[in-house]
């Protein structure tokens, strides 16, 4: 909380009528806005809104605002560098729809007015690839732009903030009781090793997470509305495995499930195993009910609509679904799971919680329901362990395949390639038909029948019973898209990476330091690049040679860049680097916002120029729209 916002808790605790904002910003020497925003924020702190309104002015509830001014207060938060100040903004703007006025911002952020001007001119260029404008216009920050560009930054913000580990061991152990952990881990490890299915990292943390929430709603005489039915629909020994996984968390628990918790974990185990995913949720609408299935769909879509992200994979739905189940049957007999992360997701992870709010309330208002602050939270550990799943499957490639079911020959092949290749292809699903994929997206077909060529993906043909002959061609394959990949990178992002204005064929040098010189100057004049930046690369360089063959790449490794340019340099005759001859320097002003990308694009342009052909090619280029032409012949597919 901050102290302006303590300072209006104190006036409003003073008073024993309603006081309008009026009245309230002449006491705090403000504006009405920021008086308003102040108690929109205020009310976002707590478990119920800490500040009502009426006709007569605002009224403060007492014992809430007391709870709020005895929490220790929590400096740290504030954001401290640019990009954590980029992000707060963009956050405040258009995930909030609050309006931020300069002066205020400058206040509560500890920081100058200058600063935060100059940190809009460096937005504008660090994020020109999103195509809005970042202004001032009286004293109000505003982003300008069409709605989907702005959807595609939300996005972006959003993943950045999930780390590579969202959930994990600690954040278990912060969520739930240890010893429950341990006795769950075991029965886990000991079922696991039994049979002939395994759990990554990422997915056993996944099924304790589910498990942990589910044991803790039973234990609190939660349990899930009963029917008179249970589905068989699991393979017989998946099923047989699951079920004594349940009959020893019965006994090591010492607790009764009924039949649809014993559905729920089947389920739940169906989504984190290395199952068949089968593009089918008919399954999951039989156990959850039309309505709660129908439901989350709506509102999944509405948050791809609103923040950008798509949080529609069965990965997702499946153990989503049946939370929200449980939480529609925990709001029916008023109850609620308590959750002691509350406080730590919403301050370390924002966003992820705002998105979880916003999934929060639309539930409430479709069900009318009310959906605690505990709850929300629990939601956005749901979020997050599917932002960090994804996020780890940025660089894996879509594949479907397509396979008959024939005596289990599409489970026993799709078991093999997650076996050989689980940390290069995602595949998204099986089908037994090729006029199944019509509405898939996808880059990679991997089929054991015959189908028509398609464009838009890349087609590999194996044998059902997989052999070490169809596994290395598949490898050289992935390699080759793998590849693919990284030039497509170039070519979508061309008009963002490179520009005329930072293309020559002149070049006024003859050496190594003297390029960059010369490249680095023209980047500086234009706001590209820092007055460090030079020294950077030069530093870098004299470390060890940037020089492959007859192509060099001078590079910062601070990505300190305000904006992601790559300068193009041709000389036909030729030019000294170090112990090589080079025809081509390439000087990447990579920024911090472009910072996961750099190695993609370091790889793509070395490869752009694997052959001796392409070197006699592109030191005859004269001018940039020869370039464009030339980078462009070199890329077959884009991705």
């Amino acid at each position: 909380m901050k102290e302006k916002q303590e300072h209006l808790l104190k006036l409003l605790l003073q008073q024993d009528t309603p006081i309008s904002s009026r009245i309230l910003a002449e006491k705090m020497n403000v504006s009405m806005r920021t008086v308003k925003n102040y108690i929109y924020e205020l009310n976002k702190l707590g478990a119920v809104p800490v500040i009502t309104s009426s006709n007569a002015g605002y009224t403060v509830i007492r014992e809430e605002a007391e709870k709020l001014l005895e929490e220790p207060k929590n400096d740290t938060a504030l954001p401290q560098t640019f990009k954590e100040r980029s992000f707060f903004i963009i956050k405040r703007i258009l995930m909030e729809n609050q309006q931020l006025n300069i002066f205020d911002l400058s206040e509560e952020l500890f920081v100058s007015y200058s600063t935060l001007k100059s940190d809009l001119s460096r937005m504008n260029k660090a994020y020109e690839k999103y195509h809005v404008k970042f202004i001032l216009k009286q004293d109000e920050i505003q982003i300008i732009g069409e709605e989907k560009e702005k959807r595609r930054l939300i996005s972006y913000i959003i993943f950045e903030e999930v780390p590579h580990k969202f959930i994990d061991k600690q954040i278990l152990e912060a969520t739930f009781d240890k010893q429950d952990i341990e006795k769950l881990a075991a029965i886990i490890h000991s079922i696991m090793q039994e049979s002939n299915y395994h759990l990554n990292d990422f997915s056993f943390v996944n099924l304790m997470l589910h498990l942990l929430i589910l044991l803790e709603s039973v234990r609190n005489d939660n349990s899930l509305v009963s029917r008179n039915w249970f589905s068989s629909w699991l393979r017989e020994d998946k099923a047989k495995l699951v079920t004594k996984m349940i009959e020893q968390i019965e006994q090591e628990f010492d607790l009764t499930l009924n039949s649809l918790e014993k559905e729920e974990i089947h389920m739940i185990f169906q989504a984190n195993a290395n199952y068949i995913p089968s593009n089918n949720l008919k399954e999951l609408e039989q156990i959850v009910g039309e309505e709660i299935s129908q439901a989350v769909d709506i509102v999944l879509e509405d948050v791809r609509q609103t923040f950008g992200i798509n949080l529609m994979s069965e990965n997702f739905i499946v153990p989503f679904s049946l939370h929200v189940s449980g939480l529609f049957s925990r709001a029916k007999q008023q109850t609620s799971l308590k959750n002691p992360m509350v406080s730590s997701l919403k301050k370390d992870f924002p966003m992820v919680y705002d998105v979880a709010v916003y999934i929060s309330l639309r539930l409430s208002n479709r069900f009318s329901i009310s959906v605690s602050e505990d709850e929300t939270a629990y939601i956005a550990l749901h979020i997050g362990s599917e932002l960090e799943g994804q996020k780890r499957n940025l660089s894996k490639i879509r594949t479907v395949l397509l396979c008959p079911k024939y005596m289990n020959l599409d489970e026993q092949l799709y078991e093999k390639l997650n076996h050989h290749f689980g940390n290069d292809l995602i595949i998204q699903t099986v089908v037994s038909k090729f006029s199944e994929t019509e509405d898939l997206d996808f880059e990679l077909l991997i089929t054991t029948l015959p189908v028509p060529e398609n464009p838009d993906s890349l087609v590999i043909e194996v044998s059902p019973i997989f052999t070490e002959e169809q596994r290395m061609t598949l490898i050289t394959e992935i390699g080759n898209i793998r590849l693919d990949r990284k030039k497509s990178i170039l070519r979508k992002n061309f008009d963002d990476y490179f520009d005329e204005k930072f293309f020559t064929s002149q070049l006024a040098a003859d050496c190594s330091e003297a390029v960059i010189n010369e490249l680095c100057q023209v980047l500086e004049a234009e706001n590209i690049v820092p007055a460090e930046f030079k020294e950077h690369v030069l530093e870098r360089e004299r470390a060890s040679s940037t020089a492959f063959e007859a192509i060099a790449i001078p590079h910062s490794v601070y990505m300190d860049a305000h904006q992601t340019v790559i300068s193009v340099a041709i000389s036909e005759k030729g030019l000294l680097w170090g112990d090589k001859k080079v025809h081509v320097v390439l000087l990447a002003a990579i920024n911090d916002i472009d910072r996961r990308l750099f190695t993609d694009i370091y790889e793509a342009l070395i490869s752009l120029f694997d052959t001796a052909q392409s070197y006699q090619e592109i030191k005859k280029i004269q001018n940039f729209a020869d370039f464009r032409s030339f980078i462009y012949s070199k890329i077959k597919r884009n991705y």
